[in-house]
């Protein structure tokens, strides 16, 4: 009995069964064990210990862009923040905005050393100003030929300060001029061809022109509204270094024509009689007040807003055609704090994917010859006097006293355009002060 007893203890099934039941604990505990060592956090409630961990998501840095324009409202500054962070992943485009008095307030930043923003938008004009006195910084380090290679020659020539880069262009203004289609169709007058004269300019201004009601022509009575005609002529406004080019004969020529246009043919409104239409420059042309305006593409937004059918041609030529351009453009304060990341900001503003977003909104024209007209070149028959002026344009003069000469001849000028002072007389005043003007002598 005992010995049956025993055998029946030590049964080989029994004992497979403890074996089993022993290696299946021990693989359970192996496991808990090893995700313990891997250094694995402890599963949160309603996950397993295979899910695997969130990564918390890396913050980006932010990167400010000061401008003058309102960045709740813009569809291009909108629309290059948007670009701008899918291709800088890294990257958060943070905008700032000083509305009035933006020169000022901002050199009076950079001189005070404060918290400067990493980029600067800047008017053309303004560059020169900014460099001569140490508040932007020279690109020379950054800018490349293959860069400066794919420009329209009129960027290039715009955007250096003695001879160095301070500046990338946010886009171009070309000027051509604007029809109002209705006004010519009313008047019966024929719409003149791209070969138009300085001569056929003034009779068609003159056929769509009635007495003290709606005038054939309407230019702003500053330098930038005139001075395309004193180039037209062979004359010109001023030099780039600051030469006054007032007194030149083709100068008085291009005035006198304007002069005669405004006060003995009645064609062209006095500021007064325009702003009645309103305030800015394409208010009197978008009334059906004057049926010409010479602007450049931003423009052209203002009058698909107010449904204003709209026809474009080269500006009217003397001997051959020629243009003014005004390049609006990104820079970097002096004080940025990093500025290779400045670099980034700028090196994507002035990319082909930034100016195809300033040609596609109707910012401006591109600084660039890759980006692709096709599309802009279909919207509008006439789109392509804007691509062709790029090719003759010249810039604006910008000297570093420029703004204070302009000051002085728009002074001068202002009883010359309403008859009251001859051409020759208000040339003669300009001249008297213009060396010193352009001295910064005052």
């Amino acid at each position: 009995m005992l010995k049956m007893s025993r055998k029946s203890r030590f049964n080989p099934l029994v004992l497979m069964t403890l074996i089993v039941a022993l290696v299946i604990s021990i693989t359970g505990c192996g496991s808990s064990g090893d995700s313990k060592d891997s250094g694995a956090a402890t599963p949160s409630a309603g996950t397993t210990s295979s899910s695997p961990t969130a990564t918390p998501p890396k913050e980006k840095k932010k990167v400010q862009v000061m401008s003058w324009w309102d960045f709740t409202t813009s569809e291009p500054l909108k629309q290059l923040k948007a670009k701008f962070e899918q291709m800088n992943q890294d990257l958060e485009l943070e905008y700032m905005q000083i509305g009035t008095g933006y020169a000022d307030k901002v050199l009076a930043m950079v001189a005070g050393g404060g918290d400067l923003p990493d980029v600067m938008m800047l008017a053309m004009d303004k560059v020169p100003v900014f460099a001569d006195k140490g508040a932007i910084l020279s690109l020379e380090k950054y800018v490349t030929k293959d860069y400066t290679s794919n420009l329209y020659p009129v960027v290039s020539d715009a955007l250096t300060f003695n001879g160095k880069p301070y500046a990338v262009a946010r886009d171009i203004t070309s000027k051509v001029m604007f029809l109002n289609k209705k006004m010519f169709d009313d008047a019966k007058v024929p719409y003149p061809d791209a070969n138009w004269t300085l001569d056929d300019f003034r009779n068609i201004s003159k056929q769509l022109t009635k007495k003290d009601s709606t005038w054939g022509f309407y230019f702003p009575k500053n330098a930038d509204g005139f001075t395309h005609f004193l180039v037209a002529t062979g004359g010109g406004l001023v030099t780039q270094d600051g030469k006054s080019l007032i007194g030149k004969k083709e100068t008085g020529d291009a005035l006198q024509l304007l002069q005669d246009m405004a006060v003995k043919d009645g064609s062209i409104p006095s500021e007064t009689q325009a702003q009645q239409f309103g305030k800015t420059d394409q208010a009197v042309f978008i009334a059906g007040k004057a049926a010409m305006i010479a602007g450049g593409l931003s423009y052209t937004t203002a009058f698909q807003q107010a449904k204003v059918e709209y026809l474009v041609r080269p500006l009217p030529r003397k001997d051959k055609q020629t243009s003014t351009s005004f390049v609006n453009s990104w820079v970097i304060p002096k004080g940025a704090k990093n500025p290779d990341l400045s670099w980034r900001v700028m090196q994507f503003m002035s990319s082909k994917e930034a100016q195809q977003i300033a040609l596609d909104t109707g910012m401006g024209l591109p600084a660039t010859k890759s980006v692709d007209t096709a599309a802009f070149l279909k919207q509008h028959p006439d789109n392509k006097y804007f691509i062709e002026s790029l090719g003759y344009s010249v810039p604006f003069p910008t000297p570093v006293y420029g703004a204070d000469f302009n000051n002085e001849v728009q002074k001068q000028f202002d009883l010359m355009w309403l008859g009251q002072k001859s051409v020759a007389d208000s040339v003669a005043a300009v001249e008297k002060t213009a060396a010193n003007v352009l001295s910064g002598k005052k």
